[in-house]
């Protein structure tokens, strides 16, 4: 349904360039353009996304760029897709028994 053009992401990446903040350090400044190449994409794509949609977007940028930095646990991604059910498993002993 949804569709970006190569002209559309190198219009951002442009744009990216242009508003980052100069540095001479390649890291600090290759850390600045990271930053805002990712904040305009998201501001960017967001805007045209239907309501329904922007969550899953989200969701999904954000589970990317955790795997990138190596900071997401498998174990939580995989209860969190499949909500701790996994085909074979004994389910695990209600934590809450006081109130549930």
């Amino acid at each position: 349904m949804y569709q970006y053009s190569l002209d559309f992401f190198k219009l951002l990446f442009i744009q990216a360039i242009a508003s980052s903040e100069p540095n001479d350090d390649l890291e600090v400044r290759l850390g600045n353009l990271n930053k805002e190449t990712l904040e305009s994409l998201y501001r960017n794509i967001c805007r045209s996304l239907f309501a329904k949609d922007k969550l899953v977007f989200s969701t999904m940028l954000a589970m990317k760029l955790m795997e990138l930095t190596n900071t997401l646990d498998q174990g939580e991604l995989k209860f969190f897709l499949t909500g701790g059910v996994a085909l074979g498993d004994k389910m695990p002993d209600c934590p809450c028994t006081d109130w549930m």
